[in-house]
């Protein structure tokens, strides 16, 4: 075995554990099983796995709003607390702001990977202080 093969291995391993995905199944009011969500975070595993969590809770939350049925083993996906903290006053969350924030320990893994897929779902709003 050459060292380019070594070398390719490695790199195809190093990215497959750079990626964390989830998919949600349910039954909607017909009785039919889809596939509601299927989402990926491609990044820091130990952070990517709450953004996961995050993004399915969204799905599963707006499922049952419209009458479908998630499966058992996803029931805990509705109890999810998807609160996050504000972003700083005149801003709303971005990558390099919540990045920043991680790594000067002002946000937990949890926090930030949910930040990460509120930024990703497109769903960050400005901060508007009172």
């Amino acid at each position: 075995m050459s060292i380019k093969h070594i070398l390719l291995i490695f790199v195809a391993f190093t990215c497959s554990a750079c990626t964390t995905s989830g998919q949600l199944y349910y039954v909607d009011i017909k009785g039919n099983k889809k596939l509601g969500c299927d989402v990926e975070f491609i990044g820091m595993p130990s952070v990517d796995k709450f953004a996961v969590e995050y993004a399915l809770s969204l799905c599963a939350k707006s499922i049952v709003k419209k009458g479908g049925v998630v499966q058992e083993q996803d029931i805990y996906l509705l109890k999810v607390d998807t609160a996050i903290p504000a972003a700083p006053c005149g801003k709303a969350w971005n990558h390099d702001l919540a990045k920043q924030q991680f790594q000067s320990k002002e946000l937990s893994k949890k926090e930030y990977g949910y930040i990460v897929a509120n930024i990703d779902l497109e769903l960050a709003e400005i901060n508007k202080c009172t």
